[in-house]
């Protein structure tokens, strides 16, 4: 597994590439499908974190935010960015046929 260059998370799964863009604005992207995004964002303000999941984007340049997580702690904010990319990474191995995300079919 890749190591994170954050100081909140060790490690993330293969497939994504961590983008430190700087100190208060990381994203991990999936190598095969880069519209799909997991950011961590602590520019907005002061003392306020914001996690998003990104699956795409429109024909404008939108991107599909589907949810979007508040919190004052950075510390959290990373658990939440990992409970998503792992989650994500997951459910995209299990659709493409991944055999290490599809031991209960035969």
């Amino acid at each position: 597994m890749p190591e994170s260059n954050t100081e909140y998370l060790g490690y993330y799964p293969p497939g994504w590439t961590e983008y430190c863009i700087d100190d208060r604005l990381v994203e991990w992207a999936l190598d095969r499908d880069v519209a799909i995004r997991i950011r961590v964002d602590g520019t907005l303000e002061a003392d306020r974190f914001t996690v998003q999941s990104v699956t795409g984007v429109n024909e404008h340049g939108e991107e599909f935010i589907v949810g979007s997580f508040d919190t004052s702690s950075e510390q959290i904010a990373y658990q939440i960015a990992r409970l998503l990319l792992y989650a994500m990474n997951g459910t995209v191995g299990r659709i493409t046929g991944d055999d290490q995300y599809r031991g209960d079919q035969s």
